[in-house]
């Protein structure tokens, strides 16, 4: 019986789906047992990436999400920028579509390490949302959020140190909480308290203006939660690698000579597991290495 939900919005990169997909699986054993569902929310999808969650056989949902200008978004009391009114959407679609009575949100640009959900479900209670403890680099722009680790282990999944992180991650990991949830995300909480304070607001709060932000809408969801006696709290042995603003920067990032080279590389090993197996592959890549060593 599915007792928890997890579930991520995503609407562009195959990459990041099959990296964080990859990454609960091999972290989280109660999607094996059948205790918890794991699902995308396709939200807004590019057609290349809904193909992919196709022929990948991923759970998703497909939410499309009704245009909507600055102007009517104002006169609703939400600002800038407008694609998190999408994203604030994407949330509260994962929430309405869980299964399990503990919903954990999460986002396409996080890593998650042994025991990540076990050590966040042992703290959620009907007066408890809590958040995992992030590890970040430092963005080029935004820089580390208040709270979150700093160790620089990539900054996209072809760039990631998966076992610096691990590294990193048993070092830092306790068993003991912090008040506040300032991560935001990964977050655990009650499908049913969810529904009591009316889910994610659909945008930021605005103030005078469209530009002019009050409120962040995760902030907005966490004191509506607040103020009915849901406290925020973050589990110091719950590490999870963030990314950071990882679709919106793909492209960007994907540029770089040093991802171009990891890219081709990827096409190439693909190109010949379809041609040869994975049998003949590896035989394939140990005479190579064999070789390399011989003339070494």
């Amino acid at each position: 019986m599915v007792e928890v939900s997890i579930s991520v919005p995503v609407y562009k990169s195959k990459i990041y789906a099959d990296w964080v997909y990859n990454s609960l699986y091999e972290f989280t054993p109660m999607l094996q047992s059948g205790e918890a569902e794991f699902f995308f929310i396709a939200n807004d999808p590019q057609p290349e990436l809904l193909r992919h969650l196709q022929a990948k056989g991923y759970k998703h949902y497909v939410n499309y999400n009704p245009p909507m200008s600055k102007e009517q978004m104002f006169a609703l009391g939400y600002g800038w920028p407008e694609y998190m009114r999408r994203v604030y959407r994407g949330y509260n679609e994962a929430i309405r579509r869980s299964q399990g009575n503990i919903v954990v949100l999460i986002n396409s640009d996080h890593y998650f390490s042994p025991h990540w959900l076990e050590n966040l479900l042992k703290h959620v209670t009907k007066e408890t949302i809590v958040c995992s403890q992030l590890v970040e680099r430092t963005h080029p722009k935004h820089g580390t959020y208040p709270g979150a680790y700093h160790c620089d282990c990539g900054d996209s999944p072809l760039t990631f140190d998966k076992e610096k992180f691990l590294s990193f991650a048993d070092k830092v990991r306790k068993d003991a909480i912090r008040p506040g949830g300032l991560s935001y995300m990964p977050c655990a909480f009650y499908r049913d308290v969810a529904f009591r304070v009316g889910l994610y607001p659909e945008g930021n709060i605005a103030g005078k203006s469209f530009k002019r932000v009050v409120k962040w809408g995760d902030e907005a969801f966490f004191d509506k939660l607040a103020a009915i006696g849901v406290k925020p709290i973050t589990a110091l042995d719950s590490i999870v690698y963030h990314i950071k603003e990882g679709e919106m920067d793909e492209g960007s990032i994907r540029q770089r000579p040093d991802v171009l080279l990891l890219l081709g590389i990827r096409r190439r090993i693909i190109r010949m597991l379809s041609v040869m197996g994975a049998g003949k592959l590896q035989r394939k890549i140990e005479e190579v290495i064999h070789h390399d060593e011989y003339r070494h």
